[in-house]
């Protein structure tokens, strides 16, 4: 019905248009049949009896993980100069705005350029935000590694980066290196084991040799399940 009403009223603006600009009668006559025009094709292609839809311009909002941001916390420090900018663009991504997320990354890199952490966080920042690891993403993750080549904070959000584009075998080769970059006193050094013992635990179950990324072979009266994208 919505569709007939707009029709309607620009019809009847065109018509008064007409009258007030005082247009030849046989100009005015052509208008108007291509209005009529249009509302036939637009009654045989169209929906004019059904309502208009609104479009919904709410943000999606993205959780950000507690788990994550403590492991954060314990690989990059709490107490650090850097820390505002972790928590502004976990407030952005909450609120379903992950540009301003990366626009805040962008920021904190330029005002300390120095600094691996912040380039790895704008790396994944930005893949989360573009849905995969992106040219700029990956420019911003190999920035981190080479600042910080041995700390294992570029290394393990490079795999997170990788596991959340359903690259699970590239995601475990960057977790392994985390975990072997990691002392053995570190306080974290139990969290990215238990998820690389997670990782793995999924690979298997996929039927992928977690070590070489290789399809495990078939098993004796049965079909081996299908490997992760990467692994084919």
């Amino acid at each position: 019905m919505t569709g007939w009403l707009i029709l309607m009223g620009l019809a009847l603006a065109v018509i008064g248009i007409l009258w007030l600009m005082r247009f030849p009668a046989k100009l005015g006559t052509f208008l108007l049949a291509a209005l009529v025009f249009g509302a036939a094709g637009y009654a045989w292609q169209g929906s004019p009896g059904l309502s208009g839809a609104p479009v919904s311009t709410e943000p999606v909002r993205q959780p950000v993980d507690p788990g994550l941001v403590e492991l954060r916390n314990k690989l990059f420090g709490e107490l650090t100069a850097e820390r505002p900018y972790f928590i502004a663009s976990d407030a952005m991504m909450r609120a379903g705005k992950s540009g301003r997320a990366v626009q805040v990354m962008l920021g904190a890199v330029h005002n300390s350029p120095r600094n691996g952490s912040l380039w790895a966080w704008l790396g994944l920042t930005m893949a989360q935000h573009d849905g995969a690891i992106t040219p700029p993403a990956r420019l911003a993750f190999e920035k981190a590694l080479a600042l910080w080549p041995d700390h294992p904070g570029p290394v393990f959000f490079l795999g997170l980066a990788h596991i959340r584009a359903s690259d699970f075998v590239e995601a475990r080769r960057w977790w392994a290196k985390a975990l072997e970059l990691t002392p053995e006193g570190a306080n974290y050094r139990e969290d990215i084991a238990q998820r690389l013992m997670l990782l793995d635990r999924l690979l298997a179950q996929a039927g992928v040799d977690p070590e070489t990324g290789a399809a495990a072979p078939t098993r004796e009266g049965g079909i081996a399940p299908e490997p992760p994208t990467s692994a084919r």
